[in-house]
């Protein structure tokens, strides 16, 4: 039987196409949300949402170990993800308070912009860690008031992230890192746990969102640690797939199901069709999904004006609608970066190769 690393291509997977797929679910998940209906449908606390979040956390941390391992440097590594994420997140935030927030203003009579809170947007959320999610006296008459960028409170664990497994790449010699990541995912989901039944346990909530989502990365880097010894097998995703449901059902999804996650996702994107590894390999919009996507729905409910729109087909018109938005993100901010690190990257392999 062959391996997860014999059957998934680096250069030809779908984990791109996933990944757009994730960031919809994400847009569909909050469909219900903004619309005032309360929570989407979920099996005992676990939505479409948090499943697509896991999935973005388990691919991360798969291709983001394999990055770091690839790189001499931890400086160079956390520039390359650095530029991968910040630029276009910064860029959301100024589109948000001197765009979007002003625009709805114009639709909404009822509002009014205050500049000031705009530029307090930017600044209070620059650090990534989100403090403010709102623009003062915009989207007052919407469902879910307010708000406008609720997605991005993950951005800050995922970076989290990106330093631990960058930091422990240059600490450990490679045959203690699958032992230290094992330690790590204990430890992560034995917090998570705790939270789960005992949430007083511990004073800051934020250790419960490290903890939950880093389960995930660590599962993803584990994953791609052990890809050669980890058989692809259909019978096998089918059992864990089998297991991540019977987890939500059982109300500790969060806590445990890290491993059946980020192996569905690697299997998926070494076995999807053939036709799917094409999505997103020139063009990868599902970041700009991410981080536009609740912005759009709330200008969406505001041009609107109290009409409301069945939640499948609102979902389909936010998702469409935000398609624009992530492709500017993706052409503007993006591509222009990777394109430049990648540039440089061949030109010091090249220097490398001369020398």
């Amino acid at each position: 039987m062959k391996t997860i690393g014999e059957v998934f291509d680096p250069a030809r997977n779908s984990l791109n196409a996933i990944r757009l797929f994730l960031a919809v679910i994400v847009i569909v998940s909050h469909s219900w949300l903004v619309n005032g209906l309360g929570v989407p449908p979920m099996l005992n606390g676990t939505d479409p949402g948090l499943v697509a979040v896991a999935g973005f956390f388990a691919i991360s941390g798969y291709l983001v170990t394999a990055s770091r391992l690839r790189s001499r440097s931890l400086l160079s590594y956390l520039w390359r993800r650095f530029l991968r994420i910040y630029p276009a997140f910064l860029a959301a935030l100024i589109a948000v308070a001197f765009v979007l927030a002003p625009l709805s203003t114009l639709i909404d009579p009822h509002g009014s912009i205050d500049w000031r809170s705009g530029f307090s947007y930017v600044l209070a959320n620059a650090g990534l860690f989100v403090q403010q999610t709102t623009v003062e006296h915009t989207l007052v008459n919407n469902p879910f008031p307010f708000v406008w960028n609720l997605p991005l409170w993950t951005l800050i664990y995922e970076a989290l992230c990106y330093v631990v497994i960058g930091v422990l790449v240059s600490l450990l010699p490679r045959r203690l890192l699958g032992t230290a990541l094992a330690i790590m995912l204990v430890g992560t989901t034995t917090v998570s746990l705790t939270f789960r039944f005992w949430p007083g346990a511990f004073p800051a909530p934020i250790l419960d969102n490290a903890t939950s989502l880093g389960s995930f990365f660590v599962a993803g880097a584990l994953l791609f640690l052990y890809r050669d010894r980890i058989p692809a097998s259909g019978l096998l995703v089918a059992l864990t797939l089998a297991l991540a449901v019977t987890l939500a059902v059982a109300g500790v999804f969060k806590p445990l199901a890290a491993i059946p996650v980020a192996y569905i996702m690697l299997y998926s994107g070494s076995r999807f069709p053939a036709v799917l590894t094409r999505i997103g390999r020139r063009n990868d919009v599902s970041y700009g999904m991410y981080i536009y996507g609740f912005p759009v729905q709330q200008l969406i409910i505001a041009v609107l004006g109290g009409t409301m729109l069945p939640v499948w087909l609102f979902a389909l018109v936010c998702v469409v609608s935000t398609v624009p938005f992530a492709w500017l993100s993706w052409l503007l901010v993006e591509k222009p970066l990777v394109r430049n690190r990648c540039a440089g990257a061949r030109e010091k392999s090249l220097m490398q190769t001369s020398a």
